[in-house]
């Protein structure tokens, strides 16, 4: 698993691993969040949705 983290990109504000595409399986995992590549860096949905409400 630690091979598979490191090849995943992680969130700029919260650390959380992050992909733009996510199958539905991994999903509901939850150890991994969706996101976008937004400036060069990495943000997941969550961290977005907050910052655009702030």
């Amino acid at each position: 698993m630690t091979m598979v983290r490191n090849l995943i990109p992680t969130c700029s504000k919260c650390g959380s691993l992050v992909s733009d595409h996510i199958e539905p399986e991994v999903k509901k995992e939850g150890l991994i969040k969706e996101g976008k590549y937004v400036d060069n860096v990495w943000v997941c949905n969550e961290c977005l949705k907050i910052n655009k409400t702030s």
